[in-house]
């Protein structure tokens, strides 16, 4: 096999945080024999793992956690199922199969991880863009959006199973001015995040692979604001990515999960938002803060010049909390008081 050299970038930007909606976050899917009831019922226990891992957001807190009850009535929670015909790929071959797809209760889940004491990720999850360099049979290049190839359908297929909402780069006249093969592989942090302001993204992610499909070494790095982490993933091409990503989504799950399910206790938050000059500007506001899960409800403290004063329901830790009403391209934090956080209204 030839030798691949693989790479990826990880850049967190902390103050200010781009998010999309995952709009399938209670759903899974996975191949299947057949479409009988045994076999459907048979992979319910499963589906619904993967979908608490990827409403959770840490496999660890999971594995911690007895879910033995919620996934042995798995069929409880099923809203409503159907099959596709899938393609599954390796290193050489591809191949269709049958696969099932169920969609499980939101506020069933939810309350449920809360009754386990486990917190839930919101819907709204930063934006992760992808900057992929591979040396591969011969080749260099940039992966782009809408390449057919096993590395990128194992990044998409993984970001999807964990609910990372994922950006793959144009690679068009702009992106190849802005951003070479080398400075990618080079981590050249500077020509990587002009190249990706573009896109409006705030996780940017980087690694070194090395090896080839079969054998393939993964380092990665990884800022999430003045903090840097490190780890690497080993094994097959498909493996090495799999788990690389996994523990992406795990830190990312880790610093942002927060929301105790419909059932959880309630606290208030008061919070200071600037740069509300008209009423479009307020009804887009209020309209985020109450399409966040943790948030119950919203109530108007005052009203001074263009600065409001709100008043927030919420579920979870206040903490966390507020690093999360940064995730939108809403409200950016300016300067943070125990008492009363401060916010900025964004254009």
């Amino acid at each position: 096999m030839p030798r691949l050299f693989f790479s990826l970038i990880f850049v967190f930007a902390a103050s200010f945080i781009h998010a999309a909606e995952v709009t399938d976050l209670y759903q899974a899917q996975l191949p299947v024999a057949s479409q009988s009831e045994q076999d459907r019922l048979r992979l319910a226990p499963d589906l619904l793992k993967q979908v608490i891992i990827k409403v959770v957001g840490d496999r660890q807190a999971v594995q911690q956690a007895d879910i033995s009850a919620l996934t042995t009535d798995a069929k409880r929670y099923i809203e409503q199922y159907s099959y596709q015909q899938i393609t599954l790929r390796d290193s050489d071959t591809t191949s269709q199969q049958l696969a099932l797809t169920i969609d499980f209760n939101e506020q069933g889940i939810n309350n449920a991880l809360q009754q386990i004491g486990l917190p839930v990720w919101d819907k709204r999850r930063p934006e992760t863009l992808f900057w992929i360099a591979a040396d591969y049979e011969g080749q260099q290049r940039i992966s782009a959006e809408g390449d057919d190839d096993l590395i990128l359908a194992t990044v998409e297929q993984i970001a999807k199973q964990r609910g990372i909402p994922l950006l793959l780069p144009l690679m068009d006249l702009q992106d190849q001015t802005q951003l070479t093969f080398n400075d990618v592989i080079s981590g050249n942090s500077t020509a990587i995040q002009k190249a990706s302001e573009r896109y409006g993204a705030s996780v940017i992610v980087t690694a070194n692979l090395s090896g080839n499909a079969d054998i393939a070494e993964v380092r990665w790095q990884a800022m999430l604001g003045d903090n840097t982490e490190r780890w690497s993933s080993q094994g097959a091409l498909q493996t090495a990515i799999e788990d690389g990503i996994n523990e992406l989504a795990d830190r990312l799950g880790r610093q942002f999960n927060m929301f105790y399910g419909t059932g959880g206790a309630l606290s208030e938050l008061t919070i200071q938002v600037s740069g509300v000059h008209d009423y479009a500007g307020y009804s887009r506001l209020i309209a985020y803060l109450e399409s966040l899960q943790a948030v119950s409800d919203v109530k108007v403290g005052s009203l001074g010049g263009e600065t409001l004063d709100l008043v927030l329901s919420i579920q979870g830790q206040p903490e966390k909390f507020q690093q999360l009403l940064s995730v939108g391209r809403v409200v950016q934090a300016e300067g943070q008081d125990s008492s009363e956080p401060h916010y900025r209204l964004l254009p």
